[in-house]
């Protein structure tokens, strides 16, 4: 348990922490494809950050379960967090719907990242014949 929440809170913070640099270098940008540029970036840092947080705990106590759990809690901590920073520092209007939204897709990405990382970190492999 105490794994789990080591990993997810701190991969869920890492990850508020690099959303929060590409919002506030979205903000500066006035191309609006360098700026969807940017997100796509973070959404896919954000898929890695999460399928790694899967595979490193589910190597770690060899079950996928504790993995995605880790997983998952990064990613209600980044959603979370996300919104606290979209409510402070909103680039446009944003209501009950995009909160829940934000969260959920954060959620969402966590666990379907993760769960693939701790999938991949339980597979059995098999053993190399012996000479």
């Amino acid at each position: 348990m105490r794994l789990i929440l080591l990993w997810g809170l701190g991969l869920g913070l890492v990850t508020v922490v690099i959303d929060v640099i590409a919002g506030e270098a979205a903000r500066s940008i006035n191309d609006s494809d360098l700026a969807a540029g940017v997100y796509l970036v973070d959404q896919l840092i954000g898929f890695v950050l999460y399928g790694w947080v899967g595979y490193r705990v589910a190597r770690i106590v060899r079950e996928l379960r504790q993995g995605l759990e880790a997983a998952v809690l990064a990613g209600v901590i980044a959603g979370t967090l996300g919104i606290v920073y979209n409510l402070v520092r909103p680039a446009q209007e944003f209501g009950n719907t995009d909160a829940v939204e934000l969260l959920a897709w954060n959620i969402v990405a966590a666990a379907s990242a993760g769960s693939v990382g701790a999938w991949l970190a339980t597979m059995r492999r098999p053993e190399a014949p012996s000479r």
